[in-house]
């Protein structure tokens, strides 16, 4: 890229980091996460359903490609498809606007359990794609009335703002991480490698551990220790200081719970589950390695 255009581009770059500075856009952003939260509590069949934890992955950013797509569409024919696709545009209108519905619920609940700039970021890219349902709205209604043209103007409109969005968005997953697993780039040792001393293991109490540069978490119960990356995959939240309860840690940032056995997130808000490892006590030594690995 030449400098002149790294340079007109330079505000478009710029903008993200700009908005997620305005501390104004904290009241409003606390007062509707709190209602989020009593809504859809952490844990909850809501919250688990507009997480995505049933499924093993985000449900926000599947819906959206619904949104953008069938907007997309419908632009293109407006202008490009002539009297033959009036029709058809009209109908994916409605069907993005339809299709916002459920996005932007799951969307809300992801946004809820952020904070600081990532959070005034979110709450940003939150308004602007329901400034954008609004045009695309009215540009139905202009079509209702057969007022054409100011239904296309309208969704073009609506267009150019929800891309915005989608800008904004994608810095949100692609610049600071949300909705992405946070264990992903993490790995431990393929060969056994001792982590800790037996006695340093105590009923249901999580201990941290450091197995070459990584953060593990330890949990006991009974005669079965289990071992999972320390990061909690929703947020990167430490899990050794959470609780242990029926089996489950319980991640002390949002409440997302992960079976200790095989590390399935049992509840959101996380969508993934948490990696765990295999482990085994050694002369008294506490010895873990990656699944699979070789015998």
């Amino acid at each position: 890229m030449s400098r002149v255009a790294a340079d007109a581009l330079r505000p478009l770059r710029e903008l993200p980091s700009a908005v997620g500075r305005i501390r104004a856009l904290d009241p409003a952003a606390a007062g509707l996460s709190k209602a989020v939260g009593r809504v859809a509590p952490a844990g909850s069949l809501l919250d688990d359903a507009l997480s995505g934890t049933a499924i093993g992955h985000p449900l926000h950013p599947p819906l959206t490609d619904v949104v953008v797509g069938a907007w997309t569409a419908a632009v293109a024919m407006d202008w490009l498809g002539g009297q033959r696709y009036r029709s058809a545009a009209d109908w994916l209108v409605a069907l993005g606007g339809l299709a916002a519905l459920p996005t932007a619920a799951a969307g809300l609940n992801d946004w809820a359990s952020l904070d600081g700039q990532t959070r005034r970021l979110g709450f940003v890219h939150g308004l602007t794609n329901i400034f954008a349902t609004g045009l695309f709205g009215a540009s139905w209604l202009a079509r209702r009335a057969d007022r054409r043209f100011a239904g296309k103007v309208l969704a073009l409109a609506g267009y150019g703002t929800v891309s915005a969005g989608a800008y904004l968005g994608g810095h949100l997953s692609f610049g600071r991480g949300v909705g992405v697993d946070h264990t992903t780039f993490l790995d431990a040792p393929a060969d056994w490698t001792v982590v800790a001393d037996e006695t340093f293991l105590q009923e249901s109490q999580p201990l941290l551990v450091d197995c070459n540069g990584v953060e593990i978490l330890l949990v006991r119960e009974g005669r079965s220790v289990y071992a999972m990356f320390d990061r909690c995959a929703h947020l990167g939240g430490p899990l050794h200081e959470g609780r242990v309860e029926g089996g489950c840690i319980v991640c002390p940032w949002h409440s997302s719970r992960y079976r200790l056995s095989d590390g399935e997130a049992l509840s959101g808000p996380t969508a993934h589950s948490q990696p765990v490892l295999e482990t085994r006590v050694n002369n008294g030594k506490v010895e873990l390695r990656r699944w699979g690995s070789p015998s």
